[in-house]
Parts: structure tokens; sequence; C-alpha cells
């Protein structure tokens, strides 16, 4: 597994709808957009953002993971507008076992418009190809059909019930774990088919 390659190259992507970016400074005001709906944020450990200085901090942090090698994430851009829309990522590497895990959101305006899964896919492809990851998980709260949803179009299999798995908001929450194997990757794509 070689995550230097992905901080090395800085990857981009282009869908039929998307670009997908590193995230930058310039994002701030995009960031700030759909990170203070209340509704982007009703499954989230991060409350909604209250000022555009939350959100600056908050790309400052994930620069940060950037730098340190700890996560990277994509801005999701609308072609149409050029305006970022949202972000998907690897948000933690586990090395020694050939995994990560995946996380994702996006404005309430392009909620059930399988914006997500065509731009997750394009990671997840990334990831398996590119950097020889094994298992690509996922989680999203017990109660959060739309994350699930997105995941079961990536081709990520449901395992269980992680029982209050975080505390969100001062109340613990169960969390649905998913994921997708290098091996399921490849039967997807060596019977003529594609992710979802």
């Amino acid at each position: 597994m070689d995550i230097e390659k992905i901080y090395l190259e800085s990857p981009t992507f282009e869908t039929e709808r998307l670009f997908l970016r590193r995230i930058t400074k310039d994002d701030v005001n995009d960031y700030f957009d759909f990170a203070s709906d209340p509704l982007v944020t009703t499954y989230t450990i991060w409350n909604t953002h209250q000022s555009i200085e939350e959100s600056k901090q908050y790309i400052e942090y994930l620069m940060r993971k950037y730098d340190s090698m700890e996560a990277y994430h994509w801005g999701i851009i609308d072609k149409t507008s050029n305006k970022l829309i949202g972000r998907t990522g690897f948000i933690s590497w586990d090395i020694n076992h050939l995994k990560t895990e995946i996380g994702f959101g996006i404005s309430s305006n392009y909620w059930n418009k399988g914006i997500i899964t065509e731009a997750t896919r394009q990671i997840i492809k990334y990831g398996f190809m590119k950097l020889g990851l094994n298992r690509i998980e996922g989680r999203c709260n017990f109660n959060n059909i739309g994350s699930g949803r997105s995941m079961e179009k990536l081709g990520m299999n449901f395992e269980g019930i992680l029982r209050e798995q975080l505390k969100i908001k001062g109340i613990f929450v169960d969390q649905r774990i998913y994921s997708i194997l290098k091996s399921d990757f490849e039967s997807i794509f060596t019977d003529g088919s594609s992710i979802r």
C-alpha cells in the first residue's frame, strides 16, 4: 500500500457532472454554504458552521491532514455552476491491514441525485487500482438512509450494526458498517458490469 502516491499525485477526477480535486482555502465560501445547512449536519459529529471563520478553520484542519498524510479529501465541484457542493475522501488509513475508511458530505440541494455515488466511485477505483488497498469501509448512523443507500450503490456490503459507536451531539448513536473488498471490486469489473 503506497499512500505517499496520493499526496505526491494529488489526483483529480472528472465525471459526467463533476470535477473532484483537493480542497483549498479558496473554497471557504462554498464550503460554508453547505456546512452551515442544519440538514447537512443532522447525522454528523461536527456542528453546523455558524461563520465563515469556522469553515476556514475546518479547511485548515483538512490541509493539515494532507500535510501529515493522515487523510485525503476531495472537493466535489458541480460542473454546471463551478461551485464546491460537498466533499468525499479517505478519512483514515490502516497501512498494516491495507484498508481505509471513506467519508462524505454534500449540500442538501444535491441529495437524492446520485452525486455522492458518482464522486466516490472514482476514489474507490483509485484506492484499489493505484494505492493497493484491500478493503474500504464506510459507516453511517443507523437511521441515515441516504448514506447507506449511497454505499450500497457503490457495491459495498452491509456488515452489521456497531452499537453506540459514537457520541454525537450528546447522544450515543448506533452505526451501520459497510465494506467493499478488492476481490469484490474485481468481480464487479471482470463480469462486464460496473459499480452502480
